[in-house]
């Protein structure tokens, strides 16, 4: 037990695995001559290349290149010749020097050596490398094009991969990668989705900056460009598909329209041919097929570009390199969850955009159906940009294609009765029109928009109004139509309804709320309409009314509904209509990107046939990856492709454990609950786990086990010896300082205030050795022990202060309350939704193994000699910092004084 608790952990051990990568250490590299060394001298051969195409720095050419405004003699220190011919260089830095110092001479020697070639531009590329960072330009353009890390280069990394496409031999002595073909060629690179994003994110702010648009104009304006440029991607992979999987794809530059090149030759006729010649043909096709009812609008009749030719063209310019096409199966999302403020998003409507991996779990649990018996009916009544619309798109044309008893033509006609009668959605939104931009999504991805509809899906009249435009009148009675349905319309719905937003009589949604069962209350025999109902809550009824008999919703929803107390009804109302097939737990960060603090899971449910169909078994899961994958953060990290492979895997796991349920394999019964245990609570804390798993463990072991309560005794402030330690705010102003307790089990002074401006009516004074534990934050590891030096500090009455019964130290009462297994028993115990509150009723129940005296006392001892060797750094550094500030007079009055005058507010 004890090694457990000292060894390192699975994530330090990870960490650890990124200090080295296929060719050296990190602590191999300090100076050029050991990058060099133990870098590149094995990259190079990893690329495929012999000795004599590798040309050291001694047997070339010094050429005279531009610094600055400086001129120098330069040559780089190695360069790599395929048919005696130089296709790229590269020059190697100490790790301590940046990279981008050195790019312009490289740029600079490779324009010189092209120059001299008669026959084209031999140099492709050039590379600059430090050895933990490495870059890769072409030798014309001023960004790079790709950026790699020390850890990137290891075999199945994506970057390397890249790069080892780009710099490989094959590519330079093959036909298509000799030089350029005839004539002016355009280049274009498939990148990162997070290096796209970084384009699109300078992109939209040149446009906000250059043409003084509101963030949300200049994101509209925006989606015109990146759609036409879509577009031209997507012509381009239709006319050469053996680029299909290529990372660079060269072409005659006149068969690339999307570019700056295209624009210049085109701007005698017309100061903004982007916007005359192409966005107006787009307009104008597209307007063809809505009048012929083939396709529903995209842009209003009439559009332009409304930006200035030259922000226009800058713009192209920034993306005209890039291959978007194919590059994320929800781009446009992904560019509206980028680019539009929290207001703009609708968070404060809770409107969340989903996870790419939670989308990719719900479609699987799905189990949709296309085959010559069936062909499931997918809808999302509040679809966002298409999310699960594009996914449940591709599941359903995949399962076509790899069904080798279809001909051809059977497949063809498949894909079009799919795309076009097979997969709807139905938007809200209207600033910005998320509708629009879910049809511009499905066309991308080849349905042609044609099923997305812009309407208020909860509102089950889905009434035509005296402003609507004929065209709008026109959808509204073609989704009444088929909504209404007679035996449903639906055979699978998969949604992310927004979580917050509200439906309020005070508000003048009486008419939506009075068509909803689910709006009134029966309580005390009496049939009562409730004041106000979430969207989340009436989506489930909605989708019943939608769906047919035994069709499948696949809905994330927030766990309060599952197992907060006033959802009490609304469980009564799924147990009534539907059959609940599963119940899958989604990570707490699942959301982080739409910075999301709520607890959420996928809900499996099955519209019953008859209402006394019987409940049978339920499949519960408890995801740890799925969702965290999606990170919040621009930079990319080494534990981004870590987490993506883990939410990857739990996919698979968790479907095939699903179907392995379905079919009542054995495999499965881990995670089956039965049916007895959804009667009150439906989330997969409360059913599927139960506290004290570990108990029989610890006695078999001969561990003595003893609830917390045998431990410690809670500090009763009420006692009359403790009445001092009461600090009642509203009638002092004296000064207090907040005691924190860190997530690492340390306390520290927080927060220095007067008494009387707390926002909690009492205050409670902590002892020195007292243990302090926070109610929201111990299953984090906030436990802490007060030192001396933080005496007399407050805590509020979220914390709860425990002193050590008679012969139990502090310290090993702190070491066991912040061991995962104690913290994982805390949750399990607490009967909160999401953010779980751990009192001490609830903890004082807490069953922990109590170590034997001799453990104990070492343990004890050992803590001891760690809180000395902490006083003794923390004296060292004091020590050292008064004795610098005297010996080299780095300390006065003066130096106080300036300090207490100018210094800024905390």
């Amino acid at each position: 037990m004890q090694e457990s608790l000292l060894g390192s952990s699975a994530e330090e051990d990870e960490e650890a695995t990124f200090m080295k990568n296929k060719f050296c250490d990190i602590s191999d590299l300090d100076n050029e001559a050991s990058v060099e060394q133990f870098f590149v001298n094995r990259l190079l051969p990893d690329l495929g290349y012999k000795d004599k195409q590798i040309k050291p720095k001694t047997s070339l050419s010094k050429l005279v290149v531009n610094q600055g405004r400086k001129k120098l003699n330069y040559r780089p220190d190695y360069a790599v010749e395929v048919k005696r011919k130089i296709r790229w260089v590269l020059d190697a830095k100490g790790v301590d020097e940046s990279v981008d110092e050195y790019a312009g001479q490289c740029a600079s020697y490779c324009l010189n050596l092209n120059r001299a070639d008669k026959s084209g531009n031999p140099v492709r590329y050039f590379v600059v490398t430090n050895g933990a960072t490495t870059k890769v330009y072409e030798w014309d353009r001023e960004d790079s094009l790709l950026d790699l890390s020390f850890e990137d280069f290891v075999d199945g990394n994506t970057k390397y991969a890249q790069l080892r496409d780009l710099l490989c031999e094959e590519r330079f002595s093959s036909d298509a990668g000799q030089v350029q073909p005839q004539g002016p060629t355009h280049t274009i690179h498939r990148r990162e989705v997070e290096d796209v994003n970084a384009d699109f994110g300078w992109c939209h702010q040149f446009i906000y900056r250059k043409d003084n648009l509101s963030q949300s104009a200049a994101f509209m304006e925006f989606v015109k460009i990146v759609f036409l440029k879509l577009l031209s991607d997507r012509d381009i992979h239709s006319r050469h598909p053996e680029f299909a999987s290529a990372t660079e794809i060269v072409l005659p530059a006149a068969e690339v329209r999307f570019s700056k090149r295209w624009i210049d030759e085109r701007e005698a006729d017309h100061p903004n041919p982007l916007d005359a010649l192409q966005f107006q043909n787009l307009l104008s096709g597209l307007e063809t097929e809505i009048q012929a009812g083939n396709r529903k609008r995209i842009f209003p009749s009439g559009d332009h570009i409304n930006l200035s030719p030259d922000t226009i063209k800058g713009v192209v310019e920034r993306l005209e390199g890039i291959d978007l096409f194919g590059i994320d199966a929800d781009l446009n999302g992904r560019l509206f969850e980028t680019f539009l403020n929290a207001t703009m998003r609708g968070k404060d409507l809770g409107q969340y955009f989903t996870p790419r991996s939670v989308v990719k779990l719900g479609v699987r649990l799905a189990r949709l159906r296309a085959d010559r018996s069936q062909i499931d009916t997918v809808v999302d009544g509040c679809c966002g940009t298409g999310g699960f619309l594009i996914d449940a798109l591709a599941d359903l044309w995949g399962k076509v294609e790899n069904n080798d008893s279809l001909t051809n033509k059977e497949r063809e006609k498949m894909k079009y009765q799919i795309a076009t009668e097979r997969v709807f959605g139905v938007d809200v939104a209207k600033d910005p029109p998320l509708a629009r931009i879910a049809r511009m999504n499905m066309y991308l991805h080849g349905d042609g928009g044609s099923s997305i509809f812009q309407a208020d899906a909860l509102d089950k009249k889905i009434p035509s109004e005296k402003m609507d435009q004929p065209e709008v009148a026109r959808e509204k009675a073609e989704l009444r139509t088929r909504f209404n349905a007679s035996g449903g319309f639906a055979d699978v719905v998969l949604t992310n309804p927004p979580f917050a937003k509200e439906y309020s009589r005070k508000s003048g949604d009486e008419a939506v709320l009075d068509e909803y069962e689910i709006a009134f209350s029966d309580k005390g025999g009496a049939r009562r309409p409730k004041p106000m109902l979430r969207s989340s809550v009436m989506f489930i009824e909605r989708y019943h009314d939608i769906l047919k008999p035994g069709g499948r919703l696949v809905t994330v929803i927030d766990d309060s509904i599952l197992g907060a107390s006033k959802y009490n009804e609304v469980r009564d109302f799924i147990r009534k209509k539907f059959i609940v097939r599963g119940v899958v737990s989604l990570p707490g960060d699942a959301f982080q990107r739409a910075k999301a603090r709520v607890k959420t899971s996928l809900l499996l449910l099955e519209k019953k046939t008859s209402e006394d169909e019987k409940q049978p078994n339920v499949f519960m899961y408890y995801c740890t990856s799925v969702g965290v994958d999606d990170s919040p953060r621009q930079r990319v990290l080494p534990i981004d492709r870590v987490n993506r492979k883990r939410a990857q895997e739990e996919i698979e796991r968790v479907g095939a454990l699903f179907e392995a349920f379905l079919k009542g394999d054995s495999s499965a019964k881990r995670w089956l609950v039965p049916a007895s245990r959804i009667a009150d609570r439906m989330d997969v804390k409360s059913c599927l786990l139960k506290a004290g798993h570990h108990v029989a463990a610890w006695r078999k072991a001969g561990f003595t086990v003893a609830k917390l309560s045998d431990l410690v005794d809670v500090v009763d402030l009420d006692a009359p010896q403790n009445a001092r330690r009461t600090v009642v705010t509203e009638s002092t102003d004296e000064p207090v300082t907040h005691l924190r307790v860190r997530y690492d089990g340390f306390a520290e002074a927080g927060e220095e205030i007067f008494a009387s401006d707390s926002n909690y009516t009492r205050l409670y004074r902590v002892r020195t050795g007292e243990i302090v534990v926070s109610h929201i934050n111990a299953v984090h590891g906030a436990v802490g022990i007060v030192p001396a030096a933080l005496n007399d500090t407050v805590v509020t009455n979220e914390y709860t202060i425990c002193q050590p019964k008679k012969g139990v130290d502090s310290r090993l009462v702190w070491a066991l309350l912040r061991s995962p297994e104690a913290r994982a028993e805390l949750l399990l115990l607490s009967t909160g939704i999401g953010r779980s509150r751990v009192r001490w009723s609830i903890a004082a129940e807490l069953l922990l193994p109590v170590p034997g005296q001799g453990v104990a006392a070492d343990a004890v001892k050992r803590l001891l000699e760690a809180e000395q060797k902490e006083a003794e750094a923390k004296q060292l550094r004091e020590d050292v910092q008064s004795d610098l500030e005297k010996s080299l007079q780095l300390t006065s009055t003066w130096a106080e004084e300036i300090l207490a005058a100018f210094k800024p507010p905390r």
